[in-house]
């Protein structure tokens, strides 16, 4: 994720740090978020072309040669998720 400067250092965009009393840094801190998952999300839509690329090209040998791809996959897939609801609405 980005960082962004402050008194105390580089602070990370989360969710945490997403609500604040300043409007600017609010937009700031929400675009940052979500440009982050975008950019996630984006990572993981090109490891599964090309893994689609793999299937097809290997047929009957994708067990063994797409076997990095799946795993790669499997592992970016729950963190490449767009957010929810905010904390204060759960």
């Amino acid at each position: 994720m980005s960082d962004t400067k402050s008194d105390i250092g580089p602070v990370k965009a989360t969710r945490e740090t997403l609500y604040t009393a300043d409007r600017t840094e609010l937009y700031d801190n929400r675009d940052r978020l979500v440009r982050d998952q975008w950019v996630k999300i984006m990572k993981l839509r090109i490891v599964r072309e090309k893994l689609e690329e793999c299937y097809h090209s290997q047929s009957v040998n994708h067990m063994q040669n797409c076997r990095e791809l799946v795993e790669r996959y499997l592992r970016d897939l729950p963190e490449a998720r767009m957010g929810g609801r905010p904390p204060f609405l759960k």
